[in-house]
């Protein structure tokens, strides 16, 4: 469920995603698999936060949505200060035990399916 509140003079919107997901992004030569963690809102621009299953990682990137096309765009954020931002009001929402709580609940899951295939 989505929960939208003003945070440090931006609106700010939280949940948005429904479910969970697994996504591999590239970089160059090199893939991560990462856990779906959020796609959110802050002052109407859409981001997706991404944590990768191996280092921990937090990928923040622009989301875009063409449910028409069944495509899903994500871009780099280039501005740095735009990056420190944006982490920083995501970080107030998504704490380190908020992150556990969503890797074991990922872990949990990929363990009932491993019983499903037995």
């Amino acid at each position: 469920m989505a929960e939208k509140f003003n945070l440090e003079g931006h609106e700010v919107e939280f949940g948005k995603n429904e479910g969970k997901a697994i996504i591999e992004i590239g970089f160059d030569e090199n893939t991560d698999q990462c856990y779906l963690v959020d796609i959110f809102t802050v002052d109407e621009t859409d981001y997706v936060a991404l944590l990768s299953e191996d280092s921990e990682q937090i990928y923040l990137f622009y989301y875009k949505d063409d449910f028409d096309n069944d495509e899903v765009n994500l871009e780099f954020i280039q501005d740095e200060e735009e990056m420190d931002q944006v982490y920083h009001l995501f970080s107030h929402y998504w704490d380190e035990e908020a992150l556990d709580n969503l890797v074991s609940d990922y872990e949990a899951d990929m363990d009932s399916d491993d019983h499903i295939d037995d």
